[in-house]
Formats: structure tokens, C-alpha cells, sequence
């Protein structure tokens, strides 16, 4: 999971919802997986810390989750490095 920065992870949630409403079915653990080249067990237990961290939150899956104020106000952080 060190591998798997929390901000990469943000971003993941941030684009995949994006694509989704697109009509493009990427989950955050897809796109965590192309752009790392980590396992997908690596990039689940990295979307699962970022929610233990307050930057996620979902309803039924993280797959389908979203960003808290605290991930978006972490990936406006990133940005503005």
C-alpha cells in the first residue's frame, strides 16, 4: 500500500466517478491498477486506508465510493504543488 499514495488514490475516485458519468465503467481499483501496475489486492487495501483516513466514503462499495471534503481538499493540495 505504500506504493499507492492516498492522493493517487483521490484522483482514481475523482476520474472514475467522472468516467461513470460518461457512461464509461472504470472503477477506482481499475484505474489504480493501470496507472500504478500494482495487483489489484494492493490498490483495494490502498482504497480501503484512504477510507479509514476520512478521504472516502461510499454507500454499498468503495468501488462505487466518493470523495469526503477532506480527499478533495487533499487532491486541491496536490495541485497546487
Amino acid at each position: 500500500m505504500k506504493d499507492v499514495p492516498d492522493s493517487v488514490v483521490c484522483r482514481a475516485v475523482q476520474e472514475s466517478q467522472v468516467l461513470r458519468d460518461k457512461g464509461r465503467m472504470f472503477w477506482p481499483s481499475d484505474l489504480l491498477v493501470q496507472w500504478t501496475g500494482e495487483p489489484e489486492k494492493v490498490c483495494d487495501r490502498a482504497l480501503e486506508r484512504a477510507e479509514k483516513h476520512g478521504l472516502v466514503e461510499c454507500g454499498v462499495s468503495l468501488r462505487s465510493g466518493w470523495l469526503t471534503e477532506k480527499g478533495k481538499a487533499l487532491l486541491r493540495e496536490r495541485e497546487q504543488q
